[in-house]
C-alpha cells in the first residue's frame, strides 16, 4: 500500500482537488432542494469530466413519507428569505467582528439567511409578507409559564435543538426558536452553530409530521444580547419565506469496471453544508477514482456512490434491492477524510456480520501508515453510513475519518482556509491506495466471534428469546409505529452495541447469545438495566413488524389475573393501581392486556394519570416536559403508559379533574372516587381519590412496579400536615385555550427516602415490623403485589407519629431532606 499511496501522491492533482471542494460547498450550503439539485448536477459534471464511466443521476421522491429501510425521507424545501430583526429604536447594533462573512454590516438583523445559510433553520417556514413583529421570551420565562403563543422563545446556550424542544414549542403554541448554541462556543464566539437535525420527529430531515415552525441561528455574542433585552420585553420582526413541498432528492453513481462485475463502493455524502462535512469527502472521492481508472484494471469494479447521508444510501440500496448482497464486496466510506492540517485519519472497521476484507486491511493500513500519517484505529461500528453493513443491506463499510480541531458543525468549517491543500493531498492518496487494495482483496473465510455466555436474571430472559430480521436495514424513524407509540432505541439505534446485536440475530441463536457477540466485537459489557433496555426495544419492534419473534417468553391476560387471585385480589375489591408493564417481561397485547385483566379481576380499578404542569415546586421549573394542564392530552401523562392507554383507548373511564394528580378508572365505584377531587385541592388530601379509596376499604396494586411508587404515603403526609409539604404553582390550559395561573395547596416538592429503595427505606421496614402485610407472588420476571389501605394508613400514622423524619433521607447530599430534618 506504501508504493501506491508515494504513487499516487505524486498523481493528485491537490488544485482541482482544493477548488472542487471550495466549489461544491459553496452550492450546499444553503441546504435548499434547488441547491441540492445544482450540487448533485455539478458532481455530474465532475465525474464525466474525471472521464469517470456509467455516470448515472437517480432521482428519489423528497416527499416526507416515503420511507427506505424505515429511513423516511425528507420534505423538498425552499427559501430565499430569513431574517430576525430588531425594530425599536433603541435596538442593539449588530457587532460586526467576525471576518468570516457572518457580520456584515452595522444593521438592525441579528440574523440573515443572505449574511449567512446558517441563521435559517432548514425546514422554517414562511411568515405573511413583510414578515410579523412578535414577542421573544427566553427558555426561562417560558418555563416559568409565559403564555409562547405566536413568540419567538430564544434558547439557553447550552440547550440543543432536536424534538425534545421544538415539540414542547409547538405544543405550547410558539412561533418558533432561536438558539444561539454552538460547539466551540468559547473558542468563537461569533459563529453560527448549523442546527441540523432540528425536527420533532427525530428524523434528521423534515418530513411530513413535521408541523410547521420558524427557526434562527445566531451568534453566541448575539444571543446573550437577546436574552439580556427579552428578559425587561423585547420584539422583533421575524420574516421568512419558507416553503417545504413533495420534490426530488437525487444520488449520484458511476462505476469503474474491474475483472469482475462485483463491486467494492466508494462512497461520501452530499447536501451537508461543511467543507470538511462534506464537499471534501465527495471531491475526494472523485481524485481517487480518477487515479484509479489511470492505472490497471482492479479486480472488483469500483462503484462511486454519492447520496443524502443515511436516507439518500437507504434508498439506493433498496434500489439495488435483495441482490445487492451478492453484488457488493463491502465498501469504503470517506465522509469527513481528513481535510484539516494535523488531523488524524481514524480507521473505523465494520462488525462481524459478513466476511469482509476491510477490516485487515485498516490493520495493515494503520501498521504500514502509522510513521507516515496521523492515524488511530476506532472500535467496530455501524454509525451513520456504515449502517449499509448490516447484513439485511450486505455492504460492510470501513471509515476513513477525519479528526480534529474540536469543531462541529460550526460555521468556521465553511471558512475556506478551514482545510488544509496538503492534507486533502495526502488523505486522497491514502484513500486511493487502501481502495485499490481492496479491490484486489478476496473476502476472507467467515470468523466465528467468540462470545462468553453470561448470566443474570435478564440474560437469562433474553435466552428464552430467539428472533429473526425481518426487513432489510435498521430501524430509525418507525415509520410503521404510531407517533405516541415510538420509543427512543437504545443507542440511538446506531452508535453502540445495539446495532450489533440486530445484526447477529438471525433465527437460530437466543438474545442473549447475540447479546454476548455484540459485547465481543465492541469490547463492551452491557449492564442488567442496558440488556432490559435491549429486551424491550426488540419485543417492540417485534410487536411492530420489523423482527420476528420466533420464540419468546409471553404473559397473557389470563396469567395476570391468576396472579391477582394469588394475592388475594377480588371481584370486590377497589384497588389503586401501580405499574411497570416491561418489569415482569413481555406481555402480549401491551398494556390494553393488563387493564383488561384488571378491570375483570376487580370492582373498581383506578390509575395514575399523572402531569407536570408546574411552574414553581419548590423552585422555578426547569425541565421540558412542562405541559400547562389539559384533560384533552394525553401525551402530558408522566406516569407510564398505562395511564397513557387509559386515556387513549378505553372512553368509558372516568378521570378526576386534579391538574396535577388525577386518577382514571373503571367500575360502579369509580365516579364516587374520583369526582369529590377539585383541579387545585392538595393532591393526596380528604377529597382525593386516595382518601376516597381508604374510606372504602381498598387496596394497592403493584403490577411490575416496586413500592417506590406507593403515591398513598403523600396521604400520610398530608393527615400528618408535613411541614415540607408546599404549594405548587401550575399553569392550566382553559377550554377557551388561554392559560391561567393557579395555586394546588399541600403540593409534594423535593426528596422522600422511599423513592429510591422502598423496601429498605426506614418507613418500610419500621411498617413491616409493625405488622404490615405484604401479599405478593411472582409473574414473569417481576411481581404482583398488593398492600391493604386501612392497614397501611393506621400503621404509617402511627410510624410517623413515632418519628416525623421517617420519611425524609439521611443522604448528608440532600439538601432537601436536611432542611427538614430535625
Amino acid at each position: 500500500m506504501k508504493q501506491n499511496y508515494e504513487r499516487f501522491l505524486r498523481q493528485v492533482d491537490g488544485e482541482k482537488l482544493f477548488r472542487r471542494t471550495v466549489e461544491l460547498g459553496a452550492l450546499e450550503q444553503a441546504e435548499t432542494t434547488p441547491c441540492q439539485l445544482r450540487a448533485a448536477e455539478y458532481v455530474y459534471r465532475q465525474l464525466v469530466e474525471a472521464g469517470i464511466p456509467e455516470v448515472e443521476r437517480i432521482d428519489f421522491p423528497a416527499d416526507g413519507v416515503t420511507a427506505y429501510q424505515d429511513k423516511v425521507m425528507p420534505l423538498a424545501w425552499d427559501a430565499s428569505v430569513g431574517r430576525l430583526s430588531f425594530i425599536d429604536d433603541e435596538a442593539d447594533r449588530w457587532v460586526p467582528v467576525s471576518q468570516r462573512g457572518i457580520s456584515g454590516g452595522d444593521d438592525r438583523a441579528a440574523a440573515d439567511f443572505q449574511r449567512h445559510p446558517f441563521h435559517l433553520v432548514k425546514g422554517s417556514t414562511s411568515t405573511p409578507p413583510g414578515g410579523v413583529v412578535a414577542p421573544v421570551m427566553t427558555e426561562a420565562q417560558l418555563l416559568a409559564g409565559a403564555d409562547p403563543r405566536g413568540a419567538m422563545v430564544m434558547l439557553e446556550p447550552l440547550t440543543r435543538v432536536g424534538g425534545g424542544v421544538i415539540r414542547p414549542l409547538l405544543d405550547l403554541g410558539a412561533l418558533g426558536f432561536i438558539t444561539d448554541f454552538v460547539i466551540g462556543r468559547y473558542e468563537s464566539p461569533d459563529t453560527l452553530q448549523w442546527a441540523n437535525a432540528a425536527t420533532e420527529s427525530g428524523n434528521w430531515h423534515v418530513t411530513a409530521e413535521d408541523r410547521p415552525f420558524i427557526g434562527f441561528a445566531v451568534t453566541p455574542r448575539m444571543g446573550d444580547t437577546i436574552r439580556r433585552r427579552a428578559a425587561s420585553g423585547l420584539e422583533m420582526r421575524v420574516e421568512c419565506d419558507g416553503r417545504r413541498y413533495a420534490g426530488v432528492e437525487p444520488a449520484v453513481t458511476a462505476r469503474i469496471p474491474g475483472e469482475s462485475a462485483k463491486e467494492i463502493w466508494l462512497f461520501a455524502h452530499l447536501y451537508e453544508p461543511l467543507l470538511n462535512d462534506d464537499s471534501a469527502g465527495v471531491s475526494t472521492a472523485i481524485e481517487v477514482a480518477k487515479m484509479l481508472l489511470a492505472g490497471p484494471k482492479p479486480r472488483y469494479s469500483v462503484r462511486l456512490v454519492f447520496a443524502m447521508e443515511m436516507y439518500g444510501y437507504a434508498a439506493y440500496a433498496a434500489r439495488r434491492g435483495s441482490r445487492l448482497k451478492d453484488e457488493v464486496v463491502g465498501g469504503c466510506n470517506i465522509d469527513s477524510i481528513g481535510a484539516v492540517k494535523d488531523e488524524s485519519i481514524v480507521l473505523y472497521p465494520t462488525g462481524n456480520a459478513k466476511p469482509y476484507a476491510g477490516n485487515a486491511l485498516l490493520e495493515r493500513a494503520y501498521d504500514e501508515f502509522k510513521d507516515v500519517l496521523k492515524l488511530e484505529l476506532g472500535s467496530p461500528t455501524y454509525m451513520d453510513d456504515l449502517f449499509l453493513g448490516d447484513p439485511t443491506v450486505g455492504v460492510p463499510s470501513v471509515w476513513l475519518l477525519g479528526r480534529g480541531r474540536g469543531f462541529w458543525h460550526n460555521s468556521v468549517q465553511c471558512d475556506v482556509d478551514f482545510i488544509d491543500r496538503d492534507t486533502m493531498c495526502r488523505s486522497a492518496a491514502f484513500a486511493a491506495a487502501f481502495v485499490r487494495e481492496l479491490a484486489e482483496t478476496e473476502p476472507p473465510a467467515p470468523v466465528e466471534i467468540k462470545a462468553t455466555a453470561k448470566h443474570s436474571p435478564w440474560r437469562d430472559y433474553a435466552d428464552r428469546m430467539i428472533l429473526a430480521r425481518k426487513e432489510a436495514g435498521f430501524p430509525y424513524s418507525q415509520a410503521k409505529v404510531p407517533p405516541c407509540a415510538r420509543i427512543p432505541l437504545p443507542d440511538g439505534m446506531l452508535y453502540g452495541a445495539f446495532a450489533h446485536v440486530m445484526c447477529a440475530l438471525d433465527g437460530k441463536r437466543s438474545l442473549a447469545q447475540a447479546i454476548a457477540v455484540a459485547e465481543a466485537e465492541t469490547g463492551t459489557e452491557k449492564s442488567e438495566a442496558e440488556v432490559k433496555k435491549y429486551i424491550d426495544a426488540m419485543n417492540h419492534l417485534a410487536d411492530y413488524g420489523y423482527i420476528e419473534a420466533v420464540e419468546r417468553p409471553e404473559i397473557t391476560e389470563d396469567d395476570i389475573a391468576a396472579a391477582l387471585r394469588k394475592i388475594g385480589i377480588t371481584d370486590r375489591d377497589l384497588v389503586l393501581v401501580h405499574a411497570s408493564v416491561s418489569k415482569c417481561g413481555y406481555i402480549r397485547g401491551g398494556a390494553e392486556t393488563l387493564i383488561r385483566a384488571i378491570v375483570r379481576s376487580t370492582d373498581t380499578a383506578l390509575f395514575t394519570t399523572f402531569t407536570r404542569p408546574y411552574i414553581y415546586l419548590g423552585g422555578p421549573n426547569r425541565g421540558w416536559r412542562y405541559r400547562p394542564f389539559d384533560p384533552a392530552d394525553a401525551d402530558s401523562v408522566w406516569t407510564g403508559n398505562v395511564g397513557k392507554t387509559v386515556l387513549r383507548k378505553f372512553p368509558d373511564a372516568v378521570r378526576s379533574r386534579h391538574i396535577t394528580h388525577s386518577w382514571a378508572g373503571f367500575g360502579p365505584r369509580a365516579r364516587a372516587c374520583v369526582e369529590a377531587h377539585a383541579p387545585c385541592d392538595p393532591p393526596a388530601g380528604e377529597t382525593s381519590p386516595l382518601a376516597k379509596a381508604l374510606e372504602m376499604g381498598g387496596k394497592i396494586l403493584y403490577f411490575g412496579a416496586g413500592l417506590e411508587s406507593t403515591t398513598f404515603i403523600h396521604f400520610l403526609e398530608d393527615a400528618a400536615r408535613m411541614p415540607f409539604l408546599s404549594t405548587a404553582i401550575c399553569r392550566v390550559k382553559t377550554p377557551d385555550g388561554e392559560l391561567e395561573t393557579v395555586a394546588v395547596p399541600r403540593h409534594l416538592p423535593g426528596d422522600r427516602e422511599f423513592y429510591s429503595n422502598a423496601m429498605e427505606c426506614k418507613f418500610f421496614r419500621r411498617a413491616f415490623a409493625r405488622g404490615l402485610k405484604l401479599e405478593s407472588t411472582p409473574l414473569g420476571m417481576g411481581k404482583v403485589m398488593a398492600l391493604d389501605l386501612r392497614q397501611l394508613f393506621s400503621i404509617g400514622m402511627a410510624v410517623i407519629a413515632e418519628d416525623p423524619d421517617v420519611l425524609l433521607c439521611d443522604r448528608p447530599e440532600c439538601r432537601f431532606c436536611a432542611k427538614y430534618r430535625r
